[in-house]
């Protein structure tokens, strides 16, 4: 999983609640209610994230929940999460042919781990930081 977590700004609005995401530009939805309104929050954030993504840009850095600016008359911030691997349009796999020690291969095949998914995961935090 590719999982990645952003604040989201929630706000009251004649529909229910429109929801915007202060650190990815265009990134806005809305929502009948806050349950809708939190789907839809990670909808968008799967869509541009992965959009970033396939187009060679970084990820923006989420700003830390309590530094989020926020009218807290009508406003208020949640952490929103979403799984980039359903989102990547280009998750085609093509075949890579590595090396590995044979201890790693021993041990990691006796705990069930997915080579593939591992090596995506580890290759997406390098190439983000």
């Amino acid at each position: 999983m590719l999982n990645k977590v952003y604040p989201a700004i929630f706000e009251t609005d004649p529909i229910g609640y429109s929801v915007y995401f202060p650190d990815i530009e265009g990134a806005a939805t809305q929502g009948g209610d806050i349950s809708e309104a939190l789907i839809m929050a990670s909808d968008v954030l799967g869509i541009m994230l992965a959009d970033l993504i396939e187009e060679g840009q970084p990820l923006p850095k989420p700003t830390e929940i309590n530094k989020v600016s926020l009218d807290s008359e009508k406003q208020f911030a949640s952490l929103v999460a979403v799984d980039l691997s359903d989102y990547l349009t280009m998750n085609e796999p093509i075949k890579k042919t590595l090396q590995i020690p044979k201890w790693a291969d021993k041990r990691a095949k006796a705990m069930g781990i997915n080579f593939s998914q591992t090596l995506t995961e580890a290759l997406l935090e390098k190439i983000e930081a």
